[in-house]
């Protein structure tokens, strides 16, 4: 299974390359998508360069929550990520959790990155081993301000649900699905903004971006690289 990336226009930009290890989509190559050397987040939560003085900005809308991460910091060349994982709620309740799911996610990456990959996946406790579930998903690239639209088919991500037990009490709590975006570092940049808005059952409209960030891009040590702002 392959997805195309298209501007918004609706040209082609680049074919979208589904990897054996996950739902990978990278622009023009067959290879999954490198995620450079800034750190590593959780298995569940794979944020490079969050362990590294990187931000961490939780938000809900509607239902929804989401854990927004990305670094604070790259170095002209590298390649990191930014991540939002959604879950329901927040919480283990005796009550079930309502049907959810995540249908689009836009991402407004820093000044001095260009995208080169996203993928999703979700986080299923009950699934047993190591649960995590690659899921299907298509990339738009808005020509004018570069901005990423990931949506998901049709009924769009659901978000999963999972059931423990404490003392004879069947408690239930939410899994994850998590949007990954991967970018490469193209120029140095002094505290470049992001931001992050996603739509979804019950999620209500935004009049901005939802989560935010700020990543600078240095150029290390002997790199070249331009100043921005």
């Amino acid at each position: 299974m392959a997805g195309k990336l298209v501007r918004a226009g609706g040209s082609v930009l680049a074919a979208l390359t589904i990897v054996a290890v996950g739902a990978t989509v990278g622009v023009g190559t067959a290879a999954a998508v490198s995620t450079g050397s800034a750190g590593l987040g959780s298995a569940a939560f794979p944020c490079d360069g969050c362990n590294d003085g990187g931000f961490d900005d939780f938000q809900r809308r509607g239902d929804i929550l989401v854990r927004y991460q990305g670094p604070g910091e790259a170095v002209v060349g590298q390649e990191v990520a930014f991540t939002a994982a959604f879950e329901a709620r927040g919480y283990a309740s005796v009550d079930r959790l309502p049907d959810l799911a995540v249908a689009t996610v836009t991402h407004h990456a820093p000044k001095g990155f260009t995208f080169t990959g996203a993928e999703v996946t979700a986080y299923d406790p009950d699934s047993g081993g190591y649960p995590v579930t690659a899921l299907d998903s298509s990339v738009v690239v808005d020509p004018a301000s570069g901005d990423v639209t990931v949506a998901a088919p049709a009924g769009g991500w659901a978000i999963p649900e999972f059931v423990s037990s404490n003392q004879g009490t069947t408690y239930y709590g939410s899994g994850n699905v998590i949007v990954k975006l991967s970018y490469k570092a193209i120029e140095s940049v002094g505290d470049g903004a992001s931001g992050l808005t996603y739509t979804g059952t019950g999620v209500p409209a935004s009049d901005g971006w939802v989560a935010k960030g700020t990543t600078r891009v240095t150029q290390g040590l002997g790199g070249f690289g331009s100043s921005g702002s």
